[in-house]
């Protein structure tokens, strides 16, 4: 990987081309993968990994080499720094509040309302650092070294429950997981994202979410939202890369991997956009209880 910027071409599934879900599982890591699984939890401060570092196992040396470029980005703690500037602004997507009727309706109680949002802030922290951090990765650095503020401490995630096979889903509840999927991507999204998934085990909650959200895909929200989310990552992305490791050693199909799921407003960002959105949606409405 050189020192030249890099452009890819977007695509519509959680930022790669492939179904998230088939990467390879973080409980079937075993050996030097497990290790660094782990290791990007802890610097990173997730519960989980997203699809975009179970991915780049599929490629020889492609895990290995990318973290070691991202890690002194992450190490620097302005990725945090960042992810706080981007959590404040006011860009993203949020319907009216749902009242506690309506969440009533939906089987959704003030503790399942509390762990669905435990569910979006893990996945909405890990794809908004990746994201950012690694745009630093396949960017050109500009301007002076940051120097930002860096926040104390990172919130305390719980453990997410366990992901649902598809043959756990019911069918119908399977159709509103392809119809929330839809938001963002369209007819082209070739792979349900696994934050999608991951909330099956709530179905009323993705009705309510297809009902609010669909009117802000038509009206051109949503899309306007992702825009300024891109644009925003691609603004940290090229400070960020003043921190990098050593990109060179990286194999070029993982840098052409890592280039795909930052690319355009519908790579990693369409998740970014929607799962921001989501958690402020969520916590301006009311549970019974």
């Amino acid at each position: 990987m050189t020192e030249e910027s890099t452009t890819a071409t977007p695509h519509r599934t959680e930022g790669l081309g492939t179904d998230p879900v088939t990467a390879l599982p973080e409980k079937m890591a075993t050996g030097p993968t497990a290790a660094i699984f782990a290791e990007i939890r802890k610097v990173m401060q997730i519960p989980l990994l997203t699809s975009i570092w179970r991915t780049l196992v599929s490629i020889d040396r492609g895990l290995p080499t990318v973290w070691a470029a991202t890690k002194p980005i992450y190490l620097s703690g302005l990725p945090d720094a960042a992810l706080g500037r981007l959590s404040r602004a006011d860009i993203f997507p949020v319907p009216a509040p749902l009242g506690a009727d309506q969440l009533a309706d939906a089987g959704m109680d003030a503790e399942e309302l509390r762990a669905a949002l435990g569910i979006i802030d893990a996945y909405t922290r890990s794809n908004s650092l990746n994201m950012m951090a690694l745009s630093g990765l396949v960017l050109s650095p500009v301007g002076p070294s940051p120097a930002d503020s860096i926040p104390a401490t990172a919130p305390v995630l719980p453990n997410p429950p366990e992901l649902l096979e598809k043959s756990e889903i019911a069918p119908d509840v399977w159709m509103r997981l392809e119809r929330v999927n839809r938001l963002g991507a369209g007819a082209n999204s070739r792979g349900v994202a696994t934050l999608w998934r991951h909330l099956a085990h709530y179905p009323g909650l993705l009705r309510l979410i297809n009902h609010a959200f669909a009117p802000l895909q038509t009206n051109g929200t949503i899309d306007r939202a992702m825009q300024e989310v891109f644009e925003q990552s691609q603004a940290e992305g090229v400070r960020l890369a003043h921190f990098r490791g050593d990109i060179n050693v990286i194999p070029e199909p993982a840098t052409e991997m890592v280039a795909t799921y930052v690319a355009g407003p519908s790579g990693v960002g369409r998740m970014v956009t929607l799962g921001h959105g989501l958690a402020r949606w969520l916590r301006q409405s009311e549970p019974a209880g």
